[in-house]
């Protein structure tokens, strides 16, 4: 119960499921690394983005906030996940399914850049929390 009250309603969950995300990604690409020379082998990139994007939407429409106690859970960002996939043509381009050994590592270093981000983000959302319970600001 104090769990939820204390971090249900941040955005932890959300900055949680970003990380989950961006961890999910760096498995994918350093699958598709180690995968690049196998013959039929199709790139994996991982669904998040459009997926947050979505949600984000979903809890802006229609949303009329009279009070704090009166918004639900969903919108915690507690509801979207990360998920892995084959690259498509169709979906993602026509160079899309091949390993590209650079492009693997410009996403590998792009990836690891939003990881750091995020994690400093988690921090700082955790340092505030503990002023206000503390009382200090």
């Amino acid at each position: 119960m104090l769990k939820e009250l204390l971090f249900g309603r941040t955005q932890l969950p959300l900055l949680r499921r970003g990380l989950d995300a961006l961890d999910l990604r760096q498995k994918a690409i350093a699958n598709n690394i180690a995968n690049a020379q196998t013959e039929g082998y199709k790139r994996q990139v991982v669904n998040f983005e459009h997926e947050l994007q979505g949600a984000l939407r979903r809890v802006g429409e229609g949303l009329n906030c009279t009070h704090p106690d009166h918004l639900s859970r969903h919108g915690t960002g507690s509801e979207i996940r990360a998920t892995l996939r084959q690259a498509d043509k169709q979906v993602d381009g026509p160079e899309s399914e091949s390993v590209i050994i650079e492009r693997e590592m410009a996403d590998l270093a792009q990836n690891q850049i939003r990881y750091e981000a995020e994690v400093r983000l988690a921090r700082q959302h955790l340092e505030l929390l503990k002023s206000a319970i503390r009382g200090h600001w």
